[in-house]
């Protein structure tokens, strides 16, 4: 993410990053990544600060975050006299769950033709990863060398439990954020191909403002300034 906050930055706008503590931890599920997301982010640049921001989703932090902005939006917040609070929600190639959603659930069931599970022991009932088989492919397909090669590097597998663990209620839908909800497409995404992206956005029954971006499933690498003007476009 380091091009994109540097193109955000060149245009004036401030970013913060987070990994998400799942990667690489076959003991985590979702539970976790919804409380660091609020640790790191939400309550460090809403609660404590009084910040209003625009919260940008990429992938499966799409399923973390729909649950984990209950009573995080400006509007929320200003009803009872409290400052800050998430004024957009832009879904990048993202989940957008509604309920009892399974990240596996969502795309037909099994782990994609792209992803293997690794147990951890022999036991299959015991805890495990998944994995990508050709994570350069699957993430990277647009990106340039060397940049593809090294970002593979940092590619982890992440946690079976987390893909099995349902969604508990999601608040994208709220009237919070009507007409401040955007979906961006990755028309050319070797791990969540537009029908599937497309599906996701049908299922969730709200109006999305969707816009789309000639990219894999990383954007932020393979076209960062492209990306940067994009979101400074709909933040204004």
């Amino acid at each position: 993410m380091k091009l994109l906050s540097a193109e955000l930055e060149r245009m004036g706008w401030e970013s913060r990053t987070m990994g998400l503590v799942t990667v690489n931890r076959a003991d985590l599920t979702v539970k976790d990544d919804i409380a660091t997301l609020n640790n790191e982010v939400l309550d460090p640049l809403i609660v404590k600060e009084g910040r209003d921001i625009i919260l940008c989703l990429h992938s499966y932090a799409g399923f973390v975050a729909s649950a984990a902005i209950a009573g995080m939006s400006k509007s929320e917040r200003s009803a009872t006299g409290r400052q800050g609070g998430i004024v957009g929600l832009i879904y990048m190639c993202a989940f957008c769950p509604t309920e009892g959603d399974t990240i596996l659930g969502m795309v037909g069931g099994n782990p994609p033709p792209w992803m293997e599970v690794d147990k951890i022991n022999s036991n299959q009932h015991d805890a495990g990863f998944l994995k990508a088989l050709d994570p350069k492919q699957t993430f990277y397909n647009d990106v340039p060398e060397p940049l593809a090669t090294e970002a593979t590097k940092q590619v982890y597998p992440q946690s079976e439990s987390m893909h099995h663990a349902p969604s508990g209620p999601v608040f994208y839908g709220t009237d919070d954020y009507k007409n401040r909800r955007v979906y961006i497409h990755t028309t050319k995404d070797q791990a969540l191909p537009p029908f599937a992206q497309d599906m996701f956005v049908k299922n969730s029954g709200v109006e999305w403002d969707v816009r789309r971006i000639e990219t894999g499933h990383s954007p932020f690498l393979s076209e960062p300034k492209q990306l940067a003007s994009m979101l400074v476009d709909i933040a204004k």
